[in-house]
């Protein structure tokens, strides 16, 4: 699962709006758009998200506004979480204007897990899981998990949290049946002794 359309459900449910939002709300992804980079070129690291958003799910045209990654990068580069771990989707993946890049990848989703964001550090387990991340270091993926899932346990009234805490594609059960029993406390361990950087 990607988790960038998620981030735009969250973020559309946020408390806090954004010039651009309430022509979004009204219909009018052209006007949102324009507005949303307004509000970027003046720093605003949400209205950057926003247009991401909107050209990753091809509501705008990216010959008017340029690539989502873009934009992601510019929300990342602003401070924003999901716009970091939208970048790293982006490489992942090879989508929103970026080439596959799994190194990038990691890079991206990191600069979100270390403030502590759910979906970068189950992103950051999945790809240890699927052997992605070099070295291979699977006590490292299932600290990841473990993190993430103690995040959704906060939130499990929204269906994200849920679907973290399914874990669906059976990422933590991967890992742990590459695992010993020793190696498994260690990453326990490794969790309850991680907090995030703020």
């Amino acid at each position: 699962m990607r988790w960038g359309i998620w981030t735009l459900i969250l973020t559309l449910q946020g408390c806090s709006a954004v010039p651009g939002d309430a022509a979004l709300r009204g219909g009018h992804p052209q006007q949102a758009a324009e507005l949303y980079r307004r509000g970027a070129d003046q720093g605003d690291a949400a209205a950057a998200l926003r247009l991401g958003l909107l050209l990753g799910e091809g509501r705008v045209s990216a010959s008017q506004y340029g690539s989502a990654a873009t934009w992601y990068k510019r929300a990342c580069d602003l401070g924003s979480l999901p716009g970091c771990h939208n970048v790293g989707v982006s490489y992942e993946y090879g989508t929103n204007g970026l080439a596959k890049d799994l190194a990038q990848a990691e890079a991206f989703y990191r600069k979100a897990e270390l403030a502590g964001y759910m979906q970068s550090q189950y992103n950051l387990g999945s790809m240890h899981s699927n052997n992605y991340i070099a070295p291979p270091n699977d006590v490292e993926g299932l600290k990841w998990l473990l993190l993430a899932q103690k995040s959704a346990a906060e939130c499990k009234q929204r269906e994200l949290c849920r679907w973290v805490l399914r874990d669906p594609p059976g990422h933590k059960r991967r890992l742990e049946s590459r695992l010993s029993g020793e190696q498994q406390n260690e990453a326990h361990a490794l969790a309850a002794q991680w907090s995030a950087k703020k």
